[in-house]
């Protein structure tokens, strides 16, 4: 039940886009309709009460809608679906909707930060709790969806997931060879460790340069969240007669994950198509190289406003380290006196930075 402010902005981050989308549509008819015929003082006061409802009614639907799940969750699944973060999990359901099957097909997504902060072994409470309070000190995540209002009780959730996969459901986990993803997807043949289900691994980087590449762009796929829903249905026709993982394969990731896990850095790279870990100040120089660059078109004292920072980094860094923590690392360059800064730092919109004097050439 929305009863004030802060319990409607804790629904807001649990909505997803079409959930937006469709609030929003009802505010508009709404309002539409009271511009339309409203000409009175009670008028409005009808208008805003009934505007109160809509509100009033999220909850009511979402429950509505968990109910229904749960419904469809009590029936066993013959497939599920993994991928490595919400935004990529979203385009595949959206491919595999086009497949026959779709009531006996579930997807569960790997939404965690894996390229950044300690690990350990995550089933323990304890060491997941560690590393939830790593992310929140250090990131602004409140600007990237809801992993700042989880509670630990729905991190561990995952743990239950796959230890309850019945042996006969078919697994297919959906990664790219990024740190990210591709320590996403140890961790989840982690935890499918004891499972006897078969486990087939779309890796979508490397499938999407082989069947869609073009010798006359120059354009290679760092995530699975850049690939649009029709090409991953692609890569799922591709690979429909695909091998399971061997349980020698399965046996090396386990251990794979293992060694990392138990790494002291907390960041990791992709380098040689292996996973680095790597100490936390790891790309500062790239982040200083690309001030450098984008002073040389401005004046050499001019300050440039973080967002355009942290999208540049990104598009040339080629790690998937995400743009929270590349701002996090701009703080941390301003604090250690390498930048200076204007404005304020509350998201990376509102401050500015530019070299620091002892920095320019």
């Amino acid at each position: 039940m929305i009863e004030n402010v802060f319990d409607f902005d804790k629904e807001l981050y649990r909505m997803n886009e079409e959930e937006l989308r469709s609030l929003l549509r009802m505010l508009y008819l709404r309002a539409d309709m009271a511009v339309s015929h409203q000409t009175e003082e009670e008028h409005s006061a009808h208008f805003a009460v009934s505007i109160q409802r809509i509100f009033e009614r999220l909850d009511e639907e979402r429950n509505r809608k968990q109910a229904e799940q749960q419904l469809l969750d009590t029936q066993k699944p013959r497939e599920i679906h993994i991928a490595i973060g919400e935004s990529p999990l979203g385009s595949i359901k959206v491919a595999m909707g086009k497949v026959p099957g779709r009531l006996e097909r579930r997807f569960y997504s790997m939404n965690d930060y894996y390229a950044i902060g300690p690990l350990g072994d995550l089933t323990d409470k304890i060491v997941l709790q560690r590393r939830h309070l790593w992310l929140l000190e250090r990131l602004y995540l409140s600007e990237h969806g809801s992993y700042a209002i989880k509670g630990l009780d729905e991190l561990m959730q995952l743990n239950t997931v796959m230890s309850s996969i019945d042996e006969e459901t078919r697994i297919t986990i959906w990664y790219a060879n990024n740190a990210h993803e591709k320590t996403g997807l140890l961790h989840a043949m982690h935890l499918l460790s004891n499972s006897k289900s078969p486990i087939y691994l779309i890796e979508t980087s490397g499938l999407y340069k082989k069947l869609f590449h073009n010798p006359d762009i120059e354009y290679d796929v760092w995530g699975t969240g850049e690939i649009i829903s029709e090409k991953l249905l692609a890569m799922w026709n591709h690979c429909a007669n695909a091998e399971p993982v061997s349980s020698e394969e399965r046996k090396q990731m386990e251990q794979e994950w293992d060694l990392l896990s138990e790494q002291p850095g907390h960041l990791r790279i992709m380098k040689d198509s292996k996973i680095h870990s790597v100490s936390e100040d790891g790309i500062d120089d790239f982040i200083m190289q690309k001030v450098r660059d984008l002073t040389l078109t401005r004046q050499s004292d001019e300050f440039i406003i973080c967002a355009r920072v942290v999208g540049e980094v990104l598009g040339y860094l080629e790690q998937a380290v995400g743009d929270a923590f590349i701002e996090y690392r701009i703080r941390q360059l301003v604090l250690q006196g390498r930048l200076e800064m204007e404005g304020r730092p509350h998201a990376m919109r509102y401050y500015s930075i530019r070299l620091a004097s002892t920095e320019r050439d």
